[in-house]
């Protein structure tokens, strides 16, 4: 470890990994509201944050779990529910704010995945988000396509060739279109 008069100890999120302090800052000097995804394993999920006097504060929220309330019986961790969770903040978003800045936090910039899934989402219900098109996936990766060539599902109640028609039915339900 470093020592000596000049040296800083850097911020305990920054020694963990788990805070990037120059791209927060570049975010919050925007002054619009943080369109914040984050994903796992098995989930996504999508928030709007705006910073406030005493910490970050949290305006609207969706989870990929929160779909099975929609209809969503397939798997929450890939990119069609990951479309969904952003569609519906998307939606929750637009009662508070209509423009937000996309926040991936540590996650790679990867165009075309779940991260750029649930932007796609929030900007197809109606949220102003800077975006460049080509890091969107085409709207056949969003319904499932990709999946529904290949993939079984054991676990779920659905097989993997309705994902697309399934996608459709839960986005209706949700107020979108098809």
């Amino acid at each position: 470890m470093s020592s000596g008069a000049t040296y800083k100890v850097p911020f305990k999120r920054r020694q963990e990994g788990r805070t990037d302090y120059s791209q927060r800052l570049s975010l919050l000097k925007s002054g619009k509201p943080r369109l914040v995804v984050r994903k796992s394993n098995s989930n996504t999920q999508v928030q709007l944050v705006v910073q406030g006097d005493d910490g970050d504060e949290t305006l609207a929220h969706a989870h990929t779990l929160e779909l099975e309330d929609y209809g969503w019986s397939a798997p929450t961790g890939n990119l069609p529910a990951a479309y969904l969770a952003g569609y519906l903040a998307g939606e929750r978003a637009l009662e508070h704010h209509d423009e937000a800045v996309l926040d991936v936090g540590l996650h790679p910039v990867t165009p075309q995945n779940r991260v750029f899934a649930a932007l796609k989402g929030a900007v197809d219900a109606g949220l102003d988000v800077p975006h460049g098109d080509d890091v969107l996936p085409e709207w056949s990766r969003v319904r499932g396509e990709h999946i529904a060539e290949g993939v079984e599902y054991e676990a779920r109640d659905i097989d993997a060739e309705e994902l697309p028609e399934h996608f459709d039915e839960v986005l209706e339900e949700l107020g979108g279109e098809a």
